[in-house]
């Protein structure tokens, strides 16, 4: 009995202490169709023109402040968004750029953009600061890499007007 035990136990440590050669796999080719995409955000409506998002009938009625620096004066009377504390620096400048025009703030999450109207424009140290208006009334700044342009505006809206 003594030997059995033995063979059992050498049997189970030459099992246990083998090594398994695997065996070659074939790779399977991926078929790339079957990959889906992260789901992004769909940006057709970049495609669209202005007129046809209804935001667009709320924002009908904001007249640009264009021309000159604004004033706390302004900013109190609601007619600018925002005045810089340039303490008389000469490159604080009003952006000469047609104004109004209309584009998307971009959103954290990959959300859809929120339809604005950019209603004024200043320069101070080569930093462009955009005021705008959002359809529930509020007002913001922006600098203009956080916008997204509609594709048909997109070449003209910072050229100057004629």
């Amino acid at each position: 009995m003594k030997n059995g035990w033995l063979i059992i136990f050498i049997f189970i440590t030459m099992a246990c202490g083998s090594k398994q050669k695997s065996k070659p796999t074939d790779k399977i080719p991926v078929d790339s169709s079957t990959i889906k995409p992260k789901p992004g955000v769909d940006k057709s409506y970049l495609k669209k023109r202005p007129e046809e998002f209804r935001e667009f009938f709320m924002l009908t009625d904001v007249i640009p402040f264009s021309g000159r620096v604004a004033t706390k004066k302004d900013v109190n009377s609601k007619a600018a968004v925002f005045k810089m504390d340039s303490k008389n620096d000469p490159s604080h400048q009003a952006l000469n750029i047609r104004l109004p025009f209309f584009a998307f703030l971009i959103q954290p999450n990959n959300q859809p953009g929120k339809f604005v109207v950019i209603m004024q424009a200043e320069t101070l140290r080569g930093d462009t600061i955009l005021g705008y208006k959002a359809p529930n009334g509020l007002y913001g700044i922006c600098k203009p890499r956080e916008l997204e342009y509609f594709e048909s505006q997109k070449a003209t809206v910072y050229q100057t007007p004629n």
